[in-house]
C-alpha cells in the first residue's frame, strides 16, 4: 500500500482477522472504493466471520500455538467457591488466644498523689512534707510497763489466792463473807471479788487482752478502794484515811494507767497495736469501767461510803 492509493485495502489471507487497515492521502479527498476483483488472495469477511470460532482460532491438532513442545494446555477459570466462619469453625463463644506473644499481666494499680498543704505568707512559705516514719526504739519504757504489770497482776493474784485458799491467816471466803454482812448482796460479792481479782491479776501478768482486763481490774480495785473507806469511818477526811485505801487507790490508779500506755512489747499483746500506741478506744474502755465499778457498788453494797 502506497501514498497515492486513495482507496483502502483490505487485509490479505494472512492477516486472518477481518479488519481492514486503511491508508489516507493528506490533499486528496478519499474517493468511493472500487470493486474488488474476485480471486485477488484476500478473505471474504463472511467467511472470515464464520471460520472466527474456537476451532479455527484454536485448533485442536496440527502446528497449533499450544501444541509446541514445552507449552501448557490451556485450562479453564473456574470462579472460586466462597467460603463462610461455619466451614472453618464451629459456631459459639470462643477465646482466641495468641500464642507468639506472652500473657499481658495487669499493671498495678498506681500510689494515691500525696497532697500537699501550702501556706503562704507575704515573706515565707511553707509546705507540708510527708510525716517521718515513727521511730520504734522505745529505750527501757516496754520493761518499765512489765514491772507495773508484775506488780499490779501479782498483789491481785495474791488477794484473790489468799481468800480462796485462806492463806496467810485470810479468813477465806467465809471471813469475806462477814466483811460484806452489811451490803446488800455478801454472798454474791464474796464470791465475785476475788474471781475477778484472779482473773485480771493473771492476764495482766501475762499482759494478754490488756484493755479488757485493765477494766477488770479497775472495776475491782474501785470496790476494794471503797470497801476500805466505807470499813474505816474516815469519810471524806483524807488525812483520816487508812493505809488499805490508799493502797487500793493506787492500785486502781496503775489499772487506769494501763489503759493509755498499753502492756508493752514484753507480752503476750507485743502484735497488738494497743502494745505500742492504744487507741481512742481507751477512753471507751475508761467509761466501761467507771460504769461497771459504779453499778457493782449500787447494786452489790448499797451504801454511802462517806457517811
Amino acid at each position: 500500500m502506497t501514498d497515492k492509493n486513495q482507496t483502502p485495502d483490505r487485509a490479505g489471507s494472512y492477516d486472518a482477522d477481518g479488519f481492514d487497515v486503511p491508508t489516507y492521502h493528506q490533499d486528496t479527498p478519499a474517493a468511493a472504493p472500487a470493486p474488488r476483483p474476485t480471486g485477488s488472495g484476500s478473505t471474504p469477511l463472511g467467511k472470515v466471520e464464520a471460520a472466527n470460532d474456537a476451532t479455527t482460532q484454536f485448533p485442536q491438532s496440527g502446528g497449533g500455538l499450544f501444541d509446541r513442545s514445552g507449552r501448557a494446555t490451556p485450562q479453564e477459570i473456574r470462579p472460586q467457591p466462597t467460603y463462610a466462619d461455619q466451614d472453618f469453625a464451629p459456631t459459639g463463644s470462643h477465646e482466641t488466644v495468641a500464642y507468639d506473644r506472652p500473657v499481658e499481666q495487669p499493671l498495678p494499680p498506681a500510689p494515691a498523689p500525696v497532697a500537699y498543704e501550702t501556706t503562704s505568707t507575704a515573706s515565707t512559705a511553707t509546705v507540708a512534707e510527708e510525716p517521718e516514719l515513727r521511730d520504734h526504739r522505745r529505750g527501757t519504757m516496754d520493761f518499765g510497763l512489765l514491772i507495773i504489770r508484775l506488780l499490779l497482776g501479782g498483789w491481785l493474784i495474791l488477794e484473790a489466792v489468799g481468800t480462796f485458799f485462806r492463806l496467810g491467816g485470810n479468813p477465806g471466803i467465809s471471813g469475806l463473807e462477814a466483811d460484806y454482812a452489811s451490803y446488800l448482796a455478801p454472798g454474791g460479792l464474796a464470791i465475785i471479788i476475788p474471781s475477778l481479782q484472779l482473773a485480771a491479776g493473771v492476764f495482766l501478768v501475762l499482759g494478754l487482752i490488756t484493755p479488757l482486763f485493765a477494766t477488770v481490774a479497775t472495776i475491782v480495785t474501785s470496790f476494794t478502794a471503797l470497801h476500805e473507806l466505807t470499813t474505816s469511818g474516815a469519810g471524806a477526811n483524807l488525812f483520816g484515811w487508812p493505809e488499805s485505801v490508799w493502797l487500793s487507790l493506787v492500785m486502781l490508779g496503775i489499772s487506769l494507767a494501763l489503759q493509755f500506755t498499753g502492756p508493752g512489747l514484753l507480752s503476750l499483746d507485743y502484735g497488738r497495736s494497743w502494745a505500742r500506741r492504744p487507741l481512742v478506744s481507751s477512753w471507751v474502755f475508761i467509761l466501761l469501767a467507771i460504769g461497771g465499778a459504779v453499778a457493782l457498788w449500787w447494786f452489790g453494797a448499797g451504801v454511802n461510803p462517806l457517811a
